[in-house]
């Protein structure tokens, strides 16, 4: 018998639900058969009584507990009692404002075998590419699903995060490496969970004011929506600037369903000393507070090494701390202070001494640069003022005498260094590399690390 509908066989339902999940159906969903062709072939006898081959077009379908809903749906039924399979191809977005994900055009395919869960397997294209593969059990409605999303890589001009993800407009824009990621949903008993794991590779972003270059490592998402990273997840970061570019560091942090990010150690191995941060906390959305950097053991000859003056030489170490502060559009260190933590000296003779060091005899500039041919320090205070984006005003003061000036007489002398310690800084960034730790879990994740 050959069952042919005359146009369509409309079909309504209420209350349905999938993994406990309500589906808000259009109403009226119409089925017709392919090019004409039967609905159903009922074959008395045979092993498989009942062959089935249906169309159906619905304009929406909608999860609103998810905010998610999917348009232009076309489905493709084939089957019998013993087998179904099932082609779908739909535009799905996140119906939040802003959306967490850009729609995606997704098609999808899944098979029933008598007696066995459902296996589908599913494909997103669109800014972002994202595969899926799983099943579900219709009898416990318990299932599964396994997600992929193979590396996004960014393009300078930092539109490829937004495009992907517009929650994230006029907050990350990202301009270099890129990310790729490996999650799963379970579903079944009481609300669905998910999980993930994402690998930064190489990425270089702004967060506001607040810059990033050559973060590698893998962050480990305990929940997608929201997403949520818990405490420890560690990060190898070649430069951090926050005002002063902060440069082969390490940080641990999570982030919390309040949105902000939780950091709990942050730490930069530089010029021969460590900088850190006491823990902080910050709003990617709206970033404001206070970060303390502590510096200690700073190398004062490292320290000056790294500006290639000709002539310029220092002994001694250095500790203090950098303020700063956080306010939306604006970065700015306040007060920040370097001090010598042990007598040391300072030693400036240049075969050929710049324009600003050239005077007469007897003159400021002539009394300086002699005092600075050999000046034996006893205290040394760098002070460090100024706004991100802008120069650095950093203040020299040190008081000491030159055995070989004057019979030693003690001196003290204040100079300002403007955009000096900024550009010097900058330089170290070469030295950088990726933590052991951090280039294990990159290759855990299946991707060799530079």
């Amino acid at each position: 018998m050959r069952a042919v509908p005359d146009g369509c066989l409309t079909l309504r339902a209420t209350g349905l639900a999938v993994a406990g999940q309500g589906i808000a159906l259009p109403d009226g969903l119409c089925l017709r058969a392919a090019a004409g062709g039967p609905l159903a072939i009922w074959t008395p006898g045979s092993a498989e009584s009942i062959a089935l081959r249906a169309l159906a077009d619905v304009p929406r379908l909608a999860v609103p507990a998810a905010a998610v809903e999917a348009t232009d749906v076309a489905l493709t039924l084939t089957g019998s009692d013993q087998r179904i399979d099932l082609a779908a191809s739909a535009t799905v977005r996140h119906t939040a404002r802003p959306a967490a994900v850009a729609p995606l055009g997704v098609t999808a395919k899944a098979a029933w075998l008598a007696g066995q869960p459902v296996a589908f397997s599913a494909t997103g294209t669109g800014p972002l590419r994202v595969t899926a593969e799983g099943t579900h059990d219709t009898a416990t409605g318990k299932g599964h699903a396994d997600l992929r999303l193979p590396k996004l890589a960014f393009a300078a001009d930092g539109g490829t995060l937004e495009k992907a993800f517009p929650v994230l407009t006029g907050t990350v824009a990202a301009t270099a490496g890129g990310v790729a990621a490996k999650g799963r949903i379970d579903w079944g008993e009481g609300a669905p969970t998910s999980s993930a794991e994402v690998l930064l590779d190489g990425v270089a972003a702004s967060v506001g004011p607040v810059s990033v270059v050559g973060v590698n490592g893998t962050v480990r998402l305990s929940s997608l929506l929201p997403p949520v990273a818990p405490a420890g997840q560690t990060l190898a970061v070649s430069l951090l600037d926050v005002g002063i570019p902060l440069t082969d560091g390490t940080l641990r942090f999570g982030y919390g369903r309040d949105g902000r990010v939780a950091v709990e150690r942050a730490e930069w191995r530089w010029a021969g000393g460590v900088l850190r941060a006491k823990p902080f906390a910050l709003s990617p959305q709206a970033p404001k507070g206070l970060v303390e950097l502590e510096a200690e053991g700073i190398d004062f000859a490292q320290l000056l090494a790294l500006a290639a003056v000709d002539g310029l030489d220092a002994t001694g170490r250095l500790r203090g701390q950098l303020p700063v502060r956080i306010d939306g559009g604006s970065v700015r260190i306040d007060n920040g202070v370097l001090e010598s933590s042990a007598p040391g000296a300072v030693r400036y003779d240049p075969a050929e001494p710049p324009s600003f060091l050239a005077g007469e005899p007897g003159s400021a500039t002539d009394l300086l640069r002699g005092a600075l041919t050999d000046f034996r320090y006893q205290e040394l205070r760098l002070t460090v003022n100024g706004t991100a984006g802008g120069e650095l005003v950093v203040g020299l003061s040190l008081q000491g005498a030159n055995p070989d000036f004057y019979d030693g007489h003690p001196v003290k002398l204040n100079l300002n260094l403007s955009g000096a310690l900024d550009r010097i800084l900058r330089q170290s960034i070469d030295a950088y590399r990726i933590p052991e730790a951090v280039r294990d879990r990159m290759t855990e994740f299946g991707l060799k690390p530079p």
